[in-house]
């Protein structure tokens, strides 16, 4: 019996974060077992991709790569699920599902409105994202004078993005290419960053991984602790030119910064999942920490907080979904307009995103210090929520409930296989021979 045909288009052969959370639900498709998987990969922006199966190792994605469309289909798919931003959005199929990690800020574009709608139901990573697109509306004005109102008309619903447990934990295994790295580091108490700087400028980025840096030298500046900050980033190469320009960036920083200043170190390069799990791990990382100014989801966050380390965060925005006051340590700030450095086409001026009280910040850093040892029993209290909520099988459920809730049932080509016919013996013919007679009349 065949199944219906979903064709999954998606970055997920690039690395990057859409392209690790379209593997993570590509898998899932797979277990859900309920239709004959396509694979349609795309691009992320300059990002690099994988594009030979000796680069990929797992066998799962092997699988997956084995399922890439490489001819045109001969009909219409029944089901389309989609991965990117929602102003990509397309309908080919029957049933068109939008997954999207959607808003870091206040208001989304209007091109977004319209692509979730041209979808039949749209699966976002938080509420955060959920309640940011239900609750805006555009008055778009035609050419012609005509005035219509743009606003989210299609059912949206949450399905969260979740953590392999059995590589993603608190665990004391080291791995030999960390120990090697971070034994440069002489500092034993480290704060890890891990994300992409992503805009141009020092301090314009969303993650806002510059003022992060230069909160950190001015809190340790001329100070009795001698913390170091690790920085596990890149933009989106991981090239010499891209290292470098990180490089410029944070020394850029460093001289706005007057005083006996401690020390950032850059982690530049790709790292395996076994590798970044004993980063996380790692006993010179004793906390993490992101200024981030919006996250749709922050799942590097949610790795993290496996590890049982305290996690510093800003309060506001989709790691709220896994991040509360009662598993982490949240940096207040305020929700204000983004800057103009920031705009782009995907951050509008009109929207607003958070801004970390930096002198409170301060605060928190030196209190991390102060009451490590009572923050860390908290966190490494935490993980077992975190586990039950987020692990794969968790994840599992979440998402293939909401497919049986919204795709519809579809006709299915049932292969026509007739009886096998028996050969029948027939019955051996004999002979008769006969005596001729003569007749004699008179």
């Amino acid at each position: 019996m065949s199944k219906p045909i979903c064709i999954l288009q998606s970055p997920l052969f690039t690395r990057s974060g859409y392209g690790e959370w379209s593997m993570a639900m590509a898998k899932s498709m797979l277990r859900y077992d309920k239709f004959d998987l396509r694979i349609a990969p795309t691009r992320w922006g300059a990002c690099p991709s994988k594009n030979s199966a000796e680069e990929i190792t797992d066998v799962v994605e092997k699988e997956l790569f084995n399922r890439i469309i490489r001819e045109p289909l001969n009909k219409q798919p029944e089901l389309f699920i989609q991965i990117s931003i929602p102003s990509e959005f397309q309908s080919p199929a029957k049933f068109n599902i939008g997954m999207t990690a959607g808003i870091e800020t206040t208001i989304p574009s209007g091109d977004w409105i319209e692509g979730m709608n041209r979808m039949n139901v749209n699966f976002v990573l938080s509420k955060f994202v959920k309640e940011v697109f239900e609750k805006v509306n555009f008055l778009k004005q035609h050419p012609n004078g005509q005035k219509e109102e743009i606003k989210l008309i299609k059912p949206t619903e949450v399905v969260n993005w979740g953590v392999n447990t059995n590589i993603y934990k608190k665990t004391d295994e080291t791995v030999s290419s960390i120990e090697n790295e971070l034994s440069n580091i002489k500092e034993d108490f480290c704060f890890l960053f891990v994300g992409q700087w992503t805009h141009g400028s020092a301090y314009g980025d969303r993650k806002d991984i510059g003022m992060l840096i230069k909160t950190f030298l001015e809190t340790f500046k001329n100070s009795k602790y001698r913390p170091a900050l690790i920085l596990k980033t890149s933009g989106a190469t991981f090239s010499k030119i891209d290292k470098y320009e990180c490089l410029s960036k944070i020394n850029q920083i460093k001289n706005d910064v007057n005083g006996d200043l401690p020390n950032v170190y850059l982690l530049h390069g790709e790292l395996s999942d076994v590798e970044m799990n004993a980063l996380f791990n790692h006993k010179k990382v004793k906390c993490h920490v992101s200024f981030t100014h919006g996250e749709g989801y922050g799942h590097p966050l949610l790795l993290s907080a496996m590890s049982g380390k305290p996690v510093m965060a800003s309060d506001w925005s989709g790691h709220l979904e896994f991040l509360n006051k009662d598993n982490s340590y949240l940096l207040r700030g305020d929700v204000k307009t983004i800057s103009p450095e920031s705009v782009n086409q995907y951050l509008i001026k009109e929207s607003s995103w958070f801004y970390v009280d930096y002198e409170k910040a301060k605060e928190k850093f030196v209190g991390m210090i102060v009451n490590y040892d009572k923050l860390l029993k908290k966190s490494e209290e935490s993980v077992t929520s975190l586990v039950e909520k987020f692990n794969e099988s968790a994840i599992d459920k979440q998402f293939h409930t909401m497919l049986d809730k919204h795709v519809p049932e579809f006709a299915i080509e049932k292969k026509i296989v007739l009886p096998k016919l028996k050969k029948i013996e027939l019955p051996k013919l004999n002979k008769i021979q006969t005596e001729e007679t003569t007749s004699v009349t008179s």
